[in-house]
């Protein structure tokens, strides 16, 4: 009985319009990832209305990905490489913009209130004086919870890379914060 109604869905699925199977599989992605990536961007970028932004964008992406070809698989991964692309991007947009002086003040009010305490606020501070790649690399290990060769296939570069990549971020984050700290 079970692998008639397994044939069934098998038919099913075939017979079904390729558009509406990769909306679908778009927006199963979007259920289950959509928070993990806001916050995971949040923290890279230090913009809520950014990241969600960039989220966004990575959803549309995968979207279009699975329009042009609706079995394709769509991992996590990819979700989390096209996120670090798309912050990384942006960060160095961001370094060209900063010549100029914009006095705006970030919004603390969307993050949750553990995010809110003033040693979370002082860390995404200092994450945001982090190169980008370091950022991802601590962010992906320590916030996500990837291995060193998880992150390294998203960052595309070697665990090794990576592990050399966080050990900076740890040093320079200690270095910032205590530098903080003695103001």
């Amino acid at each position: 009985m079970a692998s008639r109604s397994t044939n069934i869905m098998e038919e099913a699925y075939r017979a079904a319009d390729p558009a509406a199977i990769a909306r679908a599989r778009a927006e199963a992605l979007v259920l289950e990832y959509q928070v993990k990536l806001a916050r995971y961007l949040r923290r890279m970028v230090g913009d809520a209305e950014v990241a969600l932004d960039l989220t966004q964008d990575v959803f549309l992406s995968a979207y279009r990905m699975l329009q042009a070809d609706p079995q394709r698989e769509l991992t996590a991964g990819w979700l989390y490489r096209a996120a670090t692309n798309g912050a990384i991007s942006f960060l160095r947009r961001k370094k060209i913009l900063r010549v100029l002086p914009l006095d705006r003040e970030v919004d603390h009010g969307s993050w949750r209130v553990d995010e809110r305490s003033a040693a979370s606020v002082d860390l995404q501070n200092a994450l945001q004086r982090l190169p980008a790649q370091q950022s991802a690399a601590l962010l992906l290990t320590s916030y996500v919870g990837y291995t060193s060769a998880e992150a390294a296939q998203i960052l595309g570069t070697s665990s090794d890379a990576v592990r050399q990549r966080v050990c900076r971020a740890m040093r320079q984050l200690r270095a910032i914060m205590s530098e903080e700290n003695q103001r």
